[in-house]
């Protein structure tokens, strides 16, 4: 044991001298031991506590210069260092891993251009699209402030008054609300980005990451037997695999979509809402790379418990599209993180821009400051003395589709009954026969848990919307039932507009 000032060994409690051991405030390496202890831990993500992480590459397999210059796309067989971060959503940091949750996938690349992180979910879908009901979504499904227990009259409450919802959440209550390890599920990046070359073109895309391990949940019973065997299932499934050497991996794929063909009369739903998703008959996924993980951290605390990803963190080449709700992710994830980690969090080794040759920042000062300083360089620009900015195109200004901007400017299905087609085609055509069983036993397990009828009803009218017989089922697997199912049906004919007045 040594010192944190000099680092000598501290002297053997056996030898101390007697007043040193009887007065706690005089022992100074008993002091140091104490303080350390007090403030041994980082403040608590307010999302996506609950989780853990590897180190690996990512390795480009096809040359995407022609739609972007990022570097890290640019060159088959190039291989750029990673760390993922694999979570729960909304349960705290100590709930079991097998909790029903959407999953957190998050990438950060290590490029020469700087860091880039991707930021999404184990779906391709969120909660909402209006960045004012963003951090509701999270409130809802945590636990009720004045009992800290989970609140499921808040969760439903919300997703029967917020109908894009219903997309995400019958995703929720499925299976894939509790996936079998972080290892064996999909990730997606969720939001519509910009893809620019170094013309100034530009295109939109959609991340998918498809796991190489194939897909495998547990079923609702199975999730609840492991939640009790094994609080850290999908934490210990990630470690002892890489440990053993098993492959753990991902194929890289994505959509594009071309500027003209983002019109949503044409398309029938706003490619920049992300509670939709693009048919892949109209725009097909295709291969460019792939993750790997095979390094487990040395230290959970210094490289997962530090680790700050943010939707912002973007390399040239990569933009953000006119998406409301990922431009205030962008903002959103930095501010927790200063005020989780500090103000100086990129100097932790994790979050480190390793491979980058970018020049020194302006950024200066702040709490524990390490290297990277201004290298003599003005502390401001512009600057008479040196050049900082990196050559190239200016960013691809935003297009917009008339001359109103605002929160409601591009809510293209809202109130309208468009809103369930895509969750309609969800139920009906892609989730088999189990599947669709599934989904009605676990939500009418967690719909019997609301205290309240007319939450149940107003949610069970905006499953309605998606098919009578999804509601149908549900409702008949209801513990207690104290209303008609007819009741649900003449609500359901002003579910599209349910808190939207």
């Amino acid at each position: 044991m040594t010192s944190k000032s000099s680092h000598n060994p501290f002297a053997n409690p056996a030898q101390a001298p007697a007043s040193a051991l009887g007065a706690a405030g005089v022992d100074p390496s008993l002091l140091q031991k104490q303080q350390m202890f007090n403030r041994s831990k980082t403040l608590e993500r307010v999302a996506h506590a609950a989780g853990s992480g590897a180190f690996g590459y990512f390795e480009c397999t096809k040359d995407m210069s022609e739609l972007t210059k990022a570097d890290l796309y640019n060159e088959v067989g190039k291989k750029t260092p990673i760390f993922m971060r694999f979570s729960t959503a909304t349960l705290g940091k100590e709930y079991p891993d097998q909790g029903r949750n959407p999953r957190g996938f998050a990438i950060k690349h290590y490029t020469k251009e700087g860091n880039y992180d991707i930021v999404g979910l184990n779906w391709p879908v969120f909660f909402c699209r209006d960045p004012m009901q963003g951090l509701d979504a999270i409130r809802s499904q945590q636990r009720n402030p004045a009992n800290f227990l989970l609140d499921f009259n808040a969760t439903f409450d919300f997703l029967a008054n917020v109908p894009e919802s219903n997309h995400a959440a019958m995703m929720l209550f499925s299976n894939h609300g509790h996936p079998k390890g972080w290892r064996k599920m999909h990730g997606f990046g969720c939001h519509t980005f910009k893809w620019v070359n170094k013309e100034g073109q530009y295109v939109y895309i959609k991340y998918h990451f498809i796991c190489d391990q194939g897909v495998h949940q547990f079923t609702r019973e199975e999730a609840v037997q492991a939640c009790g065997e094994d609080p850290d299932f999908s934490k210990r499934d990630l470690w002892q695999a890489i440990e053993k050497g098993e492959p753990v991996t991902w194929t890289a794929k994505v959509q594009i979509m071309k500027p003209e063909q983002a019109v949503p009369v044409e398309l029938g739903f706003d490619p920049f809402d992300v509670t939709k998703v693009w048919p892949k008959q109209d725009f097909p996924v295709q291969d460019f790379g792939r993750l790997v993980l095979n390094k487990n951290p040395e230290d959970y605390h210094r490289d997962v418990e530090q680790s700050a990803f943010s939707p912002g963190s973007m390399v040239p080449g990569i933009e953000e599209s006119q998406d409301e709700l990922l431009k205030f992710r962008m903002s959103l994830y930095r501010d927790a993180q200063y005020h989780r980690i500090g103000d100086n969090l990129d100097q932790a080794p994790v979050n480190c821009p390793l491979t980058s040759h970018s020049p020194a920042g302006v950024d200066l000062g702040g709490s524990l400051r390490g290297g990277g300083g201004a290298g003599g360089t003005p502390q401001y620009f512009p600057d008479s003395l040196a050049n900082r900015f990196r050559p190239g195109t200016p960013e691809v200004p935003y297009e917009v589709s008339d001359n109103v901007v605002s929160r409601q400017s591009r809510y293209y299905s809202q109130g309208k009954p468009q809103e369930y087609n895509q969750t309609r085609e969800l139920y009906s055509h892609v989730m088999s026969e189990k599947e669709r069983v599934d989904l009605h036993q676990n939500t009418a397990a967690a719909l019997g848990l609301v205290e309240y009828p007319l939450i149940q009803m107003k949610y069970l009218a905006q499953c309605y919307c998606v098919k009578p017989d999804y509601a149908r089922g549900i409702y008949d697997l209801l513990p207690r039932r104290e209303f008609g199912f007819e009741t649900v049906q003449e609500m359901a004919k002003d579910a599209p507009n349910f808190g939207k007045s």
